[in-house]
């Protein structure tokens, strides 16, 4: 969307060669990461368009359960394909100010920021998922969250805005969204509720339902299985065949793996859990339901998790380092 009525949309402009050019897009083999104040990144042979989803967590639109929101992929010379703006209220408005925004997946704070001079992403937050993917969440009005913070999907993060930088008034109240992979730019397409957003979307966006028309999440099975004060912290799916969980216990420290399945025959199932500096433990054998617990004491250690059904298998790099 337009957001900007007489410039490019929360991106840095600058001359090279005295040719204008945005942040973010590719130069000279080079990457100017839009948000970053750091050396820019070199460009990586990965195609977004191809990008696997095979590590993909669970994403869902950053938005209250049974909310409807436009996304809108195409109306920006300064978005790539894959960056969307949401909006609620009327196209360019600012009746969607403040309203809640909330972590698309499970994961960690490794930005809560605002950019006053460096881009045009204002209050910003960055949250870390499993498989090395991000989610981005920019122009936000305030930030409910801090770095080095765990949130579960569906965890406020804050709330719609219009911040950006000085110089760009006139943008009106929306979230600007991003997934990106190992942190490169340009972002990957995006999913919510397993489904590939619809590119490309012009204005005024196509309409999605947050949770899959308002529906109730599944009760997580970490509790249940993993034993009293265990809370989940990340999950990944395999596939359509089931599920793998990471809890933690923050009165004793201790991490644990379940890998879960729908009640039905045995399968032979796997369920791991690594803490960096020792042996992987796992639960491996033909289970009806599910494999594991597997329980390890993690206090500020990275871990490795995973597991598998049948076939079906996932595992995890270094992550939850806390």
């Amino acid at each position: 969307m337009t957001h900007i009525l007489s410039s490019w949309k929360g991106k840095v402009v600058a001359a090279t060669g005295g040719v204008a050019v945005a942040s973010g897009l590719v130069i000279g083999g080079m990457v100017a990461t839009s948000g970053d104040t750091g050396t820019p990144k070199t460009a990586t042979p990965v195609s977004a368009d191809n990008a696997s989803t095979a590590a993909m967590p669970g994403f869902r639109l950053p938005f209250p359960c049974g909310q409807k929101w436009r996304g809108d992929s195409t109306n920006s010379l300064a978005h790539t394909k894959y960056e969307i703006d949401f909006n609620q209220g009327p196209h360019l408005s600012n009746v969607d100010e403040g309203r809640t925004v909330v972590a698309a997946a499970a994961g960690t704070v490794i930005r809560s920021t605002r950019h006053v001079n460096q881009s045009g992403y204002g209050n910003h937050v960055v949250v870390q998922h499993s498989g090395g993917y991000q989610s981005w969440y920019a122009h936000l009005k305030y930030r409910s969250v801090k770095v080095g913070q765990k949130v579960k999907s569906g965890t406020k993060i804050g709330a719609v805005g219009r911040t950006t930088k000085p110089s760009r008034k006139g943008m009106t109240a929306h979230l600007h969204y991003e997934v990106r992979k190992n942190g490169q730019y340009p972002p990957v397409a995006a999913y919510f509720s397993g489904k590939r957003f619809p590119y490309p979307a012009p204005a005024p966006g196509v309409t999605l339902t947050a949770c899959k028309g308002g529906s109730t999440p599944p009760a997580s099975p970490v509790a249940k299985i993993c034993g009293s004060g265990f809370k989940q912290i990340d999950s990944h799916a395999l596939g359509k065949v089931g599920r793998i969980y990471l809890g933690y216990n923050k009165s004793n420290k201790n991490n644990c793996v379940i890998t879960v399945k729908g009640k039905g025959k045995k399968v032979k199932m796997s369920a791991l859990l690594q803490v960096k500096g020792g042996k992987a433990k796992t639960d491996t054998g033909n289970f009806t339901q599910y494999a594991g617990p597997v329980r390890s004491s993690a206090n500020n250690k990275c871990v490795k998790w995973g597991g598998y059904i049948g076939s079906t298998k996932w595992y995890s790099g270094w992550s939850h380092c806390g």
